[in-house]
C-alpha cells in the first residue's frame, strides 16, 4: 500500500508540474496519525494490546539488528568484530519495529518502552560513520565476499539495500519525532540524506570516484519516506531528492540480465511514466500510470 501511494502521488507531481517547475509539495497528503484519535471499542484495545504485547516480542525477534549495529558502533571505536555477519536488510526489520512502536506511542506515553527506543537510538547514531553514511556491513569491512551488496559503498544500489534500509529509518525517525517531540534519530536521519544527496547527485570524491551515482534506488522506499521527512523537516531538498530519484528510475541505469537482475524485477526497464502495469518483485512493485493523470498534463 505504502509504495502504490507513493507511485500515484508521484505520478500526480510529475503530471501536474513538469515544465513548470518544482511544486512544493504534492496536491493530496495524508491525514498525521497524531491528528486522529481512535475511541473505537474494538480497534482501541486490540491497539493497546498490540504495544503492550507484540512490539516488545518484536523488539526481542529484532536484536540480531541492534546487534548488527552495534558491530558497526565497537569498529569505529577500534574494538574487534571479527564475528560481524554482514546482512543486506537486517537493519530494516528493527526500523520497522521502531516506526510501528512510535505510531503506538500516539495512544499513551510509556517511559520503559521510550527507553528502549532511546537506547537503540543511542546504538545508531554510533554506527553512523562521520560522512553519514550507516550500513554496517560495509562499515565494519568483515568478510570479503558480501552477497548481493557489492564490495564497497554503494556499488551495487539495486540490490545492496542501503537506501531502502535508511528508508525505513527515515519513517522510524519521523514517527518518534512526531510523537515525542524528540529528535535524536531525526538529526540522524537529516545526516545521512544530506550525504545521501552529496554523494548522488552532487559527487563526493569519498565514493564512486566522486562522480554523482543517480541511480535509483532498488525498493522504491526511500522516495516515500523523503516526503514524510520534506513534511516533518520544511526542507525542500528532500523532496526535491525523491524527484530525482523518480526521474532517474528506468533512465540511467536499466539492469540487464534475467531473473532478479532483469530490467522488470526492479521496475527500471522503463522511465516511470513509461510504465503501464506492474511487474516484478512485489515488495518493489509499482502501479500502473493511470492514462487521466498523463492527459491532465
Amino acid at each position: 500500500m505504502k509504495i502504490y501511494c507513493l507511485t500515484f502521488l508521484a505520478t500526480i507531481a510529475v503530471t501536474f508540474h513538469a515544465g513548470a517547475g518544482f511544486a512544493a509539495d504534492y496536491p493530496l497528503k495524508p491525514v498525521s496519525y497524531n491528528d486522529v484519535e481512535m475511541t473505537s471499542n474494538f480497534w482501541r484495545p486490540r491497539m493497546i494490546t498490540q504495544r503492550e504485547t507484540p512490539v516488545p516480542w518484536a523488539f526481542e525477534r529484532t536484536e540480531p539488528g541492534v546487534a548488527h549495529l552495534q558491530a558497526a558502533a565497537d569498529f569505529q571505536k577500534g574494538k574487534a568484530v571479527e564475528d560481524h555477519r554482514a546482512h543486506r536488510f537486517i537493519d530494516s526489520d528493527l526500523y520497522k519495529v521502531m516506526e510501528g512502536a512510535a505510531y503506538l506511542l500516539q495512544l499513551e506515553r510509556n517511559p520503559d518502552l521510550e527507553a528502549r527506543m532511546d537506547k537503540i537510538i543511542a546504538v545508531i547514531g554510533e554506527a553512523q560513520e562521520p560522512s553519514g553514511y550507516l550500513y554496517p556491513s560495509h562499515t565494519t569491512r568483515v568478510g570479503t565476499e558480501k552477497n548481493m551488496m557489492g564490495d564497497k559503498p554503494y556499488s551495487f544500489v539495486v540490490h545492496s539495500h542501503e537506501l531502502y534500509n535508511m528508508g525505513h529509518l527515515y519513517e522510524a525517525a519521523v514517527a518518534y519525532y512526531e510523537t515525542t517531540g524528540k529528535d535524536a534519530l531525526l538529526k540522524i536521519t537529516e545526516k545521512n540524506a544530506q550525504h545521501i544527496n552529496k554523494v548522488f547527485f552532487e559527487g563526493d570524491p569519498d565514493y564512486n570516484g566522486g562522480k554523482p551515482i543517480r541511480q535509483a534506488p532498488g525498493h522504491q522506499e526511500p522516495e516515500l519516506a523523503l516526503v514524510k521527512l520534506y513534511r516533518v523537516t520544511g526542507n525542500e531538498l528532500y523532496l526535491e531528492m525523491e524527484r530525482k530519484f523518480l526521474e532517474v528510475r528506468g533512465v540511467i541505469y536499466v539492469p540487464d540480465g534475467e531473473g532478479v537482475m532483469s530490467p522488470t524485477y526492479a521496475q527500471q526497464h522503463k522511465p516511470v511514466l513509461k510504465q503501464s502495469q506492474a511487474v516484478g518483485h512485489a515488495v518493489r512493485a509499482t502501479t500502473s500510470i493511470p492514462r487521466w493523470l498523463i492527459w491532465l498534463h
